[in-house]
């Protein structure tokens, strides 16, 4: 059984919504039986979680929570937790997304996507290891963003 994908907005920023966030959510569930289907990294758990939830926020926040568990103070795109919790920076999102001339919901999609396919078990710490994950990522966002109907 797949686990269930919950969203929650955890900041106050214009160009996001609830609506959007539904249709994230929609999407992702979606995309979990192709990704889930691919062979497992060797620390995987997606496959036993019940829920997985990913709490959009802003930079303060995740530099927050990357100082606490991970000892680094600076903001990043996204935090995954092996029980389940995804954290992605909308903020990261929206600025790397105007350099580089993509829209920010699709790279907050990356992260949400990102963050899931840490939980089946891909690292990214290694330069084999990031290729292998952004391998199985990349595909995922590029089927899945737009939305499909």
């Amino acid at each position: 059984m797949n686990p269930q994908i919950e969203i929650y907005l955890n900041t106050e920023r214009s160009w996001l919504s609830e609506d959007l966030l539904e249709k994230f959510a929609v999407a992702l569930n979606k995309l979990l039986p192709e990704l889930l289907a691919l062979p497992p990294g060797p620390d995987h758990v997606l496959s036993l979680l019940p829920v997985v939830e990913i709490a959009v926020v802003d930079d303060a926040a995740i530099a927050q929570v990357h100082a606490e568990f991970l000892n680094d103070p600076t903001e990043t795109d996204a935090i995954t937790f092996p029980y389940g919790e995804i954290l992605v920076s909308c903020d990261t999102a929206a600025r790397y997304a105007a350099e580089h001339g993509l829209s920010p919901c699709e790279e907050l999609f990356r992260y949400m996507v990102h963050g899931l396919t840490h939980l089946h078990g891909y690292l990214d710490y290694e330069p084999a290891d990031r290729e292998a994950l952004f391998a199985v990522q990349e595909p995922l966002v590029a089927r899945f963003f737009p939305f499909p109907g």
